[in-house]
């Protein structure tokens, strides 16, 4: 009888599977979209409607962990390893500028402002630090070290002129262009926070690392809503939630990063899309063509022909 029961398990086990392949079928919605892929060092555009405009650029002298489109058909990403940042021209995929120093080493963020100034965020040893450059890629401002805290991963502009982000795990900060420190409050169960950004009410968006899960935070700092989390359903798998972005129908992308070997992307899905009510209605893995992926930008609402010329 035991052995019945189990074998019925097993069998509404595979329906369950199966049921839910089906409703993540990766044709009901597309999408294009550039990824950072981390543990191969490349930088790769994506396009589900006509996958012979794919392309890869190769990252031959270290990874990237920021990136941000600028003037409509440049890249701007922030160089780890060597440290300052880096502009690819989307249409050539060739370099068009640089601007490295070690000084910058360990640039894990990269923010270009309306007025041509760039706001690089640096792991430094013993605390995080940013570093404020001028249109020409000189230094005007180099913000104080906060040694108390560290560990950042993506910043970003606020509507406000200040600047948010992760570190220490589960903290998040918000500061002013001076470093002065406007904001902080922890995230409960999140586990190296990735991203922080805001929303056009001015609540924040927080991916929660390890911890698997995108919370929105109100401008009392307490949770009004949170999407993905640990065990994952559906028969996903979740390592890591690293970069988020919000589309215009309000759904959310997450990049989630699967670890830093090469092919660590079969470990579990590599992207996932969450509808207003926090269910999973998209998903792309394809570890053939890349590695664990740590950022994502959807380019559904950009004009993606100039990038094929």
């Amino acid at each position: 009888m035991n052995l019945k029961v189990d074998i019925i398990c097993l069998l509404g086990a595979i329906i369950l599977t199966a049921a839910s392949s089906f409703l993540f079928a990766d044709d009901t919605i597309k999408h294009k979209f550039l990824l950072l892929d981390e543990s191969r060092k490349q930088i790769l555009f994506v396009d589900q409607f006509e996958p012979k405009n794919d392309w890869v650029i190769k990252l031959t002298d270290g990874g990237v962990w920021d990136m941000q489109i600028i003037g409509g058909h440049k890249l701007l990403v922030a160089l780890t390893d060597k440290g300052g940042f880096r502009e690819y021209d989307l249409r050539t995929r060739e370099v068009v500028r640089e601007v490295a120093d070690v000084k910058y080493k360990q640039t894990l963020t990269a923010i270009r402002f309306p007025d041509g100034k760039t706001l690089l965020g640096c792991n430094q040893p013993r605390a995080y630090q940013f570093f404020l450059l001028d249109a020409e890629g000189k230094l005007l401002n180099e913000l104080p070290a906060e040694t108390k805290k560290k560990s950042i991963r993506v910043a970003r502009r606020t509507s406000r002129d200040t600047i948010v982000f992760g570190c220490n795990d589960d903290w998040v900060n918000e500061i002013d262009l001076t470093g002065k420190v406007l904001r902080e409050f922890k995230v409960p169960g999140a586990r190296h926070i990735y991203h922080v950004s805001e929303n056009a009410d001015g609540n924040l968006l927080v991916s929660g690392g390890y911890g698997c899960f995108v919370a929105e935070y109100n401008k009392d700092n307490i949770a009004i809503r949170k999407w993905g989390g640990l065990p994952a359903l559906n028969g996903l798998t979740f390592i890591f939630f690293s970069k988020i972005q919000t589309l215009k129908n309000g759904n959310l992308v997450v990049a989630t990063w699967t670890g830093h070997g090469a092919n660590d992307s079969n470990k579990g899905v590599q992207l996932v899309e969450f509808d207003k009510k926090g269910d999973v209605v998209w998903k792309w893995h394809n570890p053939k063509l890349a590695g664990s992926i740590n950022n994502v930008i959807v380019l559904d609402d950009i004009d993606t022909n100039k990038f094929y010329e």
